[in-house]
Parts: structure tokens; sequence; C-alpha cells
């Protein structure tokens, strides 16, 4: 088996001991379905409550970024969003971004959960890579070393993600060659102004239908594309960083 793919046995594992967690506060005589039990558990059960939420929390940043090429395939009320101006290259942008920040959250999940699995004892603020990397046990893990990695090869997405959450910026130059003659027609429709035929020839409707046609495609192999590897490097994290949180948990049994 491929240390990028899905480890079954291992997960066996892990959620024998989340079960058997969920198991002992359910089960305990002060349990209150309306309050936070977390003091009620163990040593062991509030090691593994902290870590699978963290796991639980980067399973959904898979299925999110999955969700996201199912929403590009289509463009769904196509009348109701244009009547609310919305474009479909406003959709094919909003979905974008959306893949931009999700994967600037997985390195950040990536980032918590091995400070919860170390025990390393940083809060959510302060559970940076400088201060992962003071440990010396950490510094030597493979755990920090996806970390590492999975930050090279989405450095160019999360470098479009800062400049989109901090300064607003969406930096795409195909959307931009479609979305300026497309302006321009949706103008001269609302206010009625009559376009030159020069225009009309180079930038005629149908070519731009194809283009704008072409760019979601083209976005959509692009997120399908990252979402695989993102996902390789999820199953990779795991099967180096469960195997750490195994050792640890029985030791608190």
């Amino acid at each position: 088996m491929e240390i990028t793919e899905f480890n079954g046995e291992l997960f066996k594992e892990f959620f024998e001991i989340v079960h058997r967690t969920m198991k002992e506060i359910y089960n305990h005589p002060e349990y209150n379905l309306n309050k936070n039990n977390h003091y009620l558990l163990s040593q062991e059960g509030k090691y593994a409550n902290k870590v699978f939420s963290l796991y639980s929390k980067i399973t959904e940043i898979k299925e999110d970024l999955r969700k996201i090429e199912v929403f590009l395939r289509r463009f769904p009320l196509k009348k109701f969003y244009e009547e609310n101006e919305i474009s479909h290259l406003d959709y094919i942008k909003y979905h974008t971004e959306v893949f931009y920040h999700k994967s600037n959250t997985l390195l950040d999940l990536f980032k918590l959960m091995t400070n919860e699995v170390y025990e390393l004892g940083y809060s959510e603020k302060k559970c940076t890579w400088g201060n992962l990397i003071k440990s010396e046990i950490v510094k030597e893990s493979l755990s920090i070393k996806v970390i590492e990695y999975y930050h090279k090869s989405f450095e160019h997405i999360i470098e479009a993600r800062n400049l989109n959450t901090h300064r607003g910026i969406f930096k795409d130059s195909e959307k931009d060659y479609i979305e300026s003659p497309m302006m321009i027609y949706k103008n001269s429709e609302k206010f009625n102004i009559e376009l030159g035929d020069d225009f009309i020839k180079m930038m005629p409707k149908f070519y731009l239908e194809y283009k704008v046609k072409k760019y979601k495609n083209d976005r959509l192999l692009y997120i399908k594309s990252g979402n695989n590897v993102a996902e390789q490097y999820i199953n990779f994290f795991m099967n180096v960083t469960i195997p750490v949180f195994l050792k640890r948990a029985k030791a608190k049994q």
C-alpha cells in the first residue's frame, strides 16, 4: 500500500479508541447533554477527543473541496443569478476563492493536529510553523515534513488566498479577458447603447460564451487536480501522525 493511500487497519484502531471515549462519556453518571462534558473524560479520553475533533475538521475540509467540483459543473438557476447581478464568471470566481481558502485552512488544521497529537500545548493563535519546529521531536517527525511539502506544493494557492483575503485581489488574466467585453455587452443592453460592427465582429457573443465554457472547464480541471493532491497529502499526514497518537493514547490507559 502506498503511503498516500487510506490505511483502513490504522484507522480501525484509531476509531476503536474514539468509540471507547464516546462510550466512556455517555455512560458517566454525571453526563449532561446540555453541558460541556469534556472534564468527565479520562486522560486518554480527553486526548482522543481533541485529536478526533481535528481529524473530523480535516475530513470536512476534504469533503468541502470535492463539493466545489460539483458546484462548478453546473451554473444552476441562471436567470435568478443574472437577475441578481451574478454572472457565470462571478459564480466561477466565488467557488475558486472558496478553493483557495479551504486549501489554506487545511494547512492550518495540519498544524493544529500536530500540536494536539504531540501535546505541545500551543493555543490556536500561537500554533505557527515557527513554534512547531521548536520541538525537537516534532522537528524530526514525518508529520512536520508533510506540512512543509504541502506548503511548497500549494504555495501559489496560499499566496492567492492571502492576496484575496487581505487585499481583495483576485488575479486571473483569462477571467479579465472575458469579463471586459461581456461587461460592454451588458451595459449596452442596460443603457440601450448601440455597439459598433467592429466590436461585434471582434468579440461576438457566441465566442464569449465559448470562452466562458472553456474557462469553467479549465478551472474545474485545475481544482480537481488540486483536490487529488490535497487528498494524497491528507492520507499521508494521517498515516504518519495517527501512529504517534495511538502510541501516546495507549500510554495514558
